[in-house]
């Protein structure tokens, strides 16, 4: 101890480290003290459910984690219903509801929304390219031959019209062949409070994207964009099956190593068309987009976030 203190800058070294030693040890008595004093995921878990007035048995994908955010911690409890997601954040100490999100949208009230649409007529349309040739296509009364491979899409409308109707009511909006008609997005969301279906579709060379009511069928939103150079044809695409094995392969894990977050789902980014697959293998959560055409991986990340 002496030779340790035998200069004054190796004292000072010396009373540094020892401070620093002994905030580290004192921070982590703390936060295990803090810590025994939460409510446990658990009481958490069952918080959040409570509120939604579901059942654990009712959900799918039910998650709890702790997390520590501007000195609070917090438990983040996220699970499905029937397609919906529902995300909560619950105070640590006293389990109060500090946040509640439904499918994205964050609620100010329980989760319980009514489907009725509003009395107004439907919002004008939104477009990222030219409307006015939209206005003379000729309507078409066939409703699109189901929903090819990779497609996102749910059944959970409480009410009102169906998943069928609402891409009836979006292709005659388009003016489109339904035989040419690819659809990526067929679910239901909550838009201010209002049910409603997002349907996303594209044809040889443009994206469409509409907002409809489940209620009444009325359409809330609507926007499409021309992109150049086109889409491939659907006969070239490689599948969502073999887009799966592509991002399993690589990630060197078969289908029942991992978990499942996000299946093969199309998606065109600037014209090309690409799956989007998402799943988790242990603590690891796994994203990769491939080539819908050459099966080639544009992109992947790792995250070992991930807390049960």
């Amino acid at each position: 101890m002496k030779k340790l203190f035998s200069t004054p800058l190796r004292a000072v070294i010396s009373s540094i480290c020892i401070l620093l030693i002994l905030c580290i040890i004192a921070a982590i008595i703390a936060f295990f003290v803090l810590k025994n004093t939460l409510i446990g995921k658990d009481e958490a878990r069952d918080i959040a459910l409570e509120d939604a007035n579901i059942s654990r048995s009712d959900t799918s994908r039910l998650r709890t984690s702790l997390e520590y955010d501007d000195g609070y911690f917090e438990y983040d409890v996220e699970f499905y219903v029937d397609g919906i997601e529902y995300e909560y954040v619950i105070d640590g100490e006293d389990g109060g509801i500090i946040k509640r999100d439904i499918d994205g949208k964050r609620q100010n009230t329980a989760p319980n929304v009514t489907t009725t649409a509003p009395e107004q007529s439907a919002a004008p349309a939104v477009t990222t390219a030219e409307t006015s040739a939209e206005a003379n296509t000729p309507q078409v009364t066939t409703a699109p031959q189901g929903v090819p491979t990779g497609t996102e899409t749910t059944t959970a409308a409480t009410s009102g019209i169906t998943e069928d109707d609402a891409k009836d009511i979006a292709v005659k909006d388009a003016g489109v062949d339904a035989a040419a008609v690819m659809f990526t997005k067929v679910k239901t969301d909550y838009e201010d409070g209002i049910q409603i279906y997002e349907v996303d579709f594209y044809t040889a060379d443009t994206e469409y994207d509409y907002e409809i009511a489940v209620a009444d069928g009325k359409i809330v939103k609507k926007s499409h964009e021309v992109m150049a150079g086109g889409t491939p044809n659907k006969g070239d695409y490689i599948g969502s099956d073999k887009a799966e094995a592509i991002a399993l392969a690589d990630a060197g894990f078969t289908a029942a190593d991992v978990k499942f977050v996000k299946r093969p789902e199309l998606d065109i980014d600037d014209g090309r068309a690409e799956y989007e697959v998402e799943f988790y293998a242990g603590i690891t959560e796994y994203d990769y987009k491939i080539d819908a055409v050459s099966g080639a991986i544009i992109e992947k990340e790792t995250d070992n976030n991930y807390r049960r």
